[in-house]
């Protein structure tokens, strides 16, 4: 938002935990959805609204409809096993806008776990969570347009901010095309 690559809309914070990401985005007028899967998430994240818009919701993110400018995820993808990615990416195609971004924290391939897909299922469970590499985001992501792919800047522990740095931070837009009977969404090949 600093830097100007995001603006104001209808946000979806995916997995928003105690709301942290939720409730920055109201504050900076975003207008705000949150879902998580843990009935105590929502609960604390609906104490901490301070009167804020943010509309939290417990249950499924997948099942998500709408709309929206910005899909954000900090902590929800790297916590699923490689067969959810399906519903993940469904979940994008059909909540983002086009023109929309799609902003995403997640491990790094060093902090969680860099097993082969194939591998996960011979283990029993992801080990804290799936580790990640440029790249591995890139081809998960591939029908998004990359605008900005860097590790996380560690931010010291009396910083207001959050920052660490065995985290990717990741921003991505939906394409829209042009056509000669106006702007549509992007097909996909």
């Amino acid at each position: 938002m600093e830097r100007g690559l995001i603006t104001p809309g209808r946000a979806l914070d995916v997995g928003c935990g105690p709301g942290r990401n939720a409730l920055f985005l109201a504050r900076n007028g975003f207008q705000v959805d949150a879902v998580d899967i843990s009935a105590t998430a929502i609960r604390w994240a609906t104490e901490r609204s301070e009167g804020l818009d943010v509309r939290f919701r417990h249950g499924d993110a997948f099942a998500t409809e709408g709309s929206y400018d910005l899909v954000y995820d900090s902590g929800c993808f790297h916590h699923l096993p490689p067969h959810r990615r399906i519903g993940y990416l469904a979940l994008l195609d059909r909540v983002l806008a086009p023109g929309g971004h799609f902003a995403l924290t997640c491990f790094t391939a060093e902090e969680g776990t860099a097993t082969p897909d194939a591998d996960l299922y011979r283990q029993s469970g992801l080990s804290g969570g799936v580790g990640y590499s440029p790249d591995d985001l890139r081809w998960i992501f591939q029908d998004l347009t990359e605008v900005d792919l860097r590790r996380m800047t560690e931010e010291p522990p009396d910083s207001p901010a959050f920052g660490k740095s065995f985290l990717w931070t990741a921003l991505f837009r939906k394409e829209v095309q042009r056509t000669d009977a106006g702007v549509r969404q992007a097909e996909k090949p």
